[in-house]
């Protein structure tokens, strides 16, 4: 039987996390980095970024090196992964978060669906799911080294179930064609990969519900009100469902799509 120390879980396995300095990105960066893991982070060059590299700085025992990108960019994705070969010799475990969300301010994104443009929605998919794609296959080579590779996507219930639009009356974001589209492939990526890639690469899914962050108060009780466990997620919620994947615990786990949704999927 397997012995599991908490402290050490993932002592030395090489992470590579996109969109790190994002809410969701810090708190995995932080956590996966206290549990003994050497942290590969990308993400656009801004204060976010700085912000989490001067908080992983300040905690000694935590290794990392932070990669500037722009995913959206193919030449700035293959830039990026030439660099990790050059100073890692594998990955242990990809976690793919970076995404078009919600709330992001872009053109032809939070609109009603006339408004929407074919331009935002390209865009969409091209960051939030041939991203994806394009990085597990540009660190394939990598991830085979390692001895126990797995491959975490992060997707959203927006990918397997409708909005429901009276959440978003009278608030200043939205649930847009793209981010659903792009979200329910990149599930389905997950199922395809993980019969492609195995035995040697396990691949998972995490399908997240809302998770708490500077909605509108009405946003948050209308939200809640849909939960079975009567609130919105936050980040605590979401750590333990990462570091299972992320470690040993889960080595016979494979081609799962885990919902993290309060019980919202279960209605």
């Amino acid at each position: 039987m397997k012995n599991f120390a908490l402290k050490n879980l993932l002592k030395n396995k090489k992470i590579f996390i996109t969109g790190a300095s994002g809410k969701l990105g810090s708190m995995m960066s932080y956590n996966l980095g206290l549990l003994g893991a050497e942290l590969i982070l990308t993400d656009f060059s801004n204060k976010n970024s700085e912000k989490l590299i001067n908080k992983l700085r300040n905690k000694k025992r935590i290794k990392f090196k932070f990669y500037y990108c722009d995913l959206e960019d193919q030449l700035e994705r293959e830039i990026l992964v030439k660099k990790i070969n050059l100073d890692y010799r594998t990955v242990d475990i990809v976690i793919n978060n970076a995404a078009f969300v919600g709330k992001n301010k872009l053109e032809g994104w939070n609109e009603k669906f006339e408004k929407q443009t074919i331009t935002t929605f390209r865009r969409a998919l091209d960051v939030n799911l041939a991203a994806p794609f394009h990085i597990i296959q540009l660190l394939n080579r990598l991830l085979n080294r390692s001895k126990d590779p797995s491959i975490i996507n992060i997707s959203s219930i927006y990918g397997i179930l409708g909005p429901k639009w009276d959440l978003y009356k009278d608030v200043k974001m939205s649930n847009p064609a793209a981010y659903a589209a792009s979200k329910g492939g990149l599930i389905q990526l997950t199922r395809w990969l993980s019969t492609t890639l195995s035995p040697k690469i396990r691949v998972n899914s995490i399908i997240l519900g809302g998770v708490k962050d500077e909605q509108a108060q009405s946003f948050i009780k209308k939200y809640q009100n849909q939960v079975p466990l009567g609130r919105m997620a936050n980040e605590d919620d979401i750590i333990g469902a990462i570091i299972f994947l992320s470690s040993n615990m889960s080595s016979y786990i494979n081609g799962q799509c885990i919902k993290v949704d309060g019980g919202w999927s279960a209605w």
